[in-house]
């Protein structure tokens, strides 16, 4: 017990544990081991990754982060790509690259290996992902968000975990340098102006003096009447500039008809929901986001601004890109319209009316 507590201790002690709800560092730098040398693993778009942090002398790694992966392994191999590396940070002459592939052989898994750390450079893969020791698991979405980060993982809860994410849609999101996407999968306080009602919920903010705005809205607007019948709300939300300046709501609905949308309006006059869900929650470069949040409040996109609009322009191409990003991530999270006269299909009670 004495060392597994060593195993957690040197790291807890350099940097914070966990990074869940951000996007998954690469993999680089591992040394991996056998078969997987020639092909290294990658943690890749679209499919589900469980990441098994150990060390060949960690006692918890044996007695609970083994058998935990080997049986998660056993029911979900054909859906999830399993990966093992063994970080170290500590032991060096006895944390191996050959007892790493024993070890992992030794539970009968057939996966791929890795090893990453030495005694000048302590496992920098631990690190990327702030674990706080070992055993540590990894769980990764389709979209390549970490979705649980932590030191003991319980067989029942892994298992309801990569049931659930196995279930999820994939789609693409915009990539991390573009900003905002460490608030995929972050869960939100309901708004000030209402709660997740409907399925899906396109929240814009906007405001009358953008340029960017004026050619945003009608594009969000022609996703609102495309997917409305499937359950998505557009929420056109007006921020005045300056901060200070008042605005009537009857002047806010006409600016928002003048440019083409018939969504929902609402008015964040000093900007108390902008500055929660946005601009208090990291370096943000403009006022003109767009959050894509579920019934749940759970953030599935986040555009950063400053605009996004359909066209064949090459001019425009990161406008189409990005619209086109989010048509397809709505497309994928809405569940799909039921077909016309299901109800009638044999087996099925009808009712007639009398």
């Amino acid at each position: 017990m004495f060392i597994q507590a060593l195993c957690l201790v040197a790291v807890m002690q350099s940097s914070p544990k966990g990074i869940v709800n951000k996007p998954a560092p690469p993999l680089s730098g591992v040394q991996w081991i056998g078969d997987a040398a020639n092909d290294a693993p990658k943690i890749t778009r679209g499919e589900v990754t469980y990441l098994f942090f150990f060390q060949s002398w960690c006692p918890g790694c044996h007695s609970h982060g083994f058998p935990t992966l080997k049986k998660l392994e056993a029911e979900f191999k054909d859906d999830v790509n399993f990966i093992a590396v063994q970080t170290v940070f500590e032991g060096f002459s006895t944390n191996t690259k050959q007892r790493a592939e024993r070890d992992v052989k030794s539970f009968g898994l057939d996966i791929p290996v890795g090893h990453d750390g030495s005694q000048s450079k302590p496992s920098p893969l631990l690190r990327r992902f702030r674990g706080g020791g070992t055993p540590w698991t990894i769980i990764i979405d389709k979209n390549g968000v970490i979705r649980f980060n932590g030191f003991r993982l319980q067989q029942s809860q892994g298992k309801e975990m990569l049931k659930m994410l196995i279930k999820e849609p994939a789609y693409e999101t915009l990539p991390p340098n573009r900003g905002g996407q460490d608030l995929l999968g972050t869960k939100l306080e309901p708004p000030s102006f209402g709660e997740f009602s409907a399925p899906l919920t396109l929240y814009r903010w906007w405001t009358d003096t953008c340029a960017f705005c004026e050619a945003s809205l009608p594009a969000l607007d022609s996703l609102r009447k495309k997917y409305e019948d499937r359950g998505l709300e557009v929420v056109g939300v007006y921020h005045p500039k300056p901060q200070t300046r008042p605005v009537s709501e009857e002047v806010v609905l006409r600016d928002a008809k003048e440019r083409s949308f018939k969504g929902d309006v609402v008015i964040d006059s000093n900007w108390a929901q902008l500055h929660s869900w946005w601009l208090d929650t990291g370096n943000r470069s403009a006022t003109s986001v767009s959050i894509l949040v579920d019934d749940k409040g759970v953030v599935r996109f986040v555009h950063p601004g400053p605009v996004l609009f359909p066209s064949d322009e090459k001019k425009f191409t990161q406008e189409n890109n990005d619209f086109l990003l989010l048509d397809k991530a709505i497309d994928a999270l809405l569940p799909p319209i039921e077909p016309a006269g299901k109800e009638d299909e044999p087996g099925r009670d009808v009712k007639e009316e009398t």
